[in-house]
């Protein structure tokens, strides 16, 4: 039940696909990763972290969070861009490791970017930027589940406060 609910409050009511919009920005970085890893379409930087990073820097996403909420986006996009080039500095990894890492690193950023506060008052511009595909690998649903653990599931998502 508690998974079924947290993929429900997780469920996108918005699609936006990267092939559909220009790279720029610091979106950017996700395709010079890939330039150097080679993981392909359906690797994390390209499926999943490109995509997702466009997504969450759209002027229509982004149109629906509040000041705290874009500060939110803007700490986590940075954050996870940032791991990435840390795990790219010394060599390349494999596309393993980084769609490994990747995933680890979003339950730190998350958190250092106060997912936990911004899941009370940003319900509704976040039930409209995740997409529920997201969730359908193991270590999607591990990162949810820490994130919530750390957060509290009562004090985030069921909480009352839109």
């Amino acid at each position: 039940m508690a998974l079924f609910s947290i993929l429900a409050v997780l469920s996108t009511v918005t699609w936006l696909s990267a092939a559909d919009n220009t790279v720029s920005g610091p979106c950017r970085a996700y395709e010079q990763f890939e330039d150097a890893a080679s993981c392909g379409k359906k690797g994390y930087l390209l499926e999943y972290g490109l995509r997702n990073c466009m997504k969450f820097n759209s002027p229509e996403v982004r149109a629906e969070f509040t000041a705290v909420g874009k500060q939110f986006l803007d700490c986590t996009t940075s954050c996870l861009i940032a791991h990435l080039r840390d795990l790219f500095r010394k060599e390349t990894p494999t596309c393993s490791t980084i769609h490994d890492s990747a995933f680890d690193s979003h339950v730190t950023c998350y958190l250092k970017c106060d997912f936990c506060k911004v899941c009370k008052t940003e319900k509704l511009a976040l039930l409209k930027s995740y997409d529920t595909s997201d969730f359908l690998s193991f270590k999607a649903v591990s990162a949810v589940f820490k994130v919530m653990r750390a957060c509290g599931p009562m004090s985030c998502f069921f909480s009352f406060s839109f």
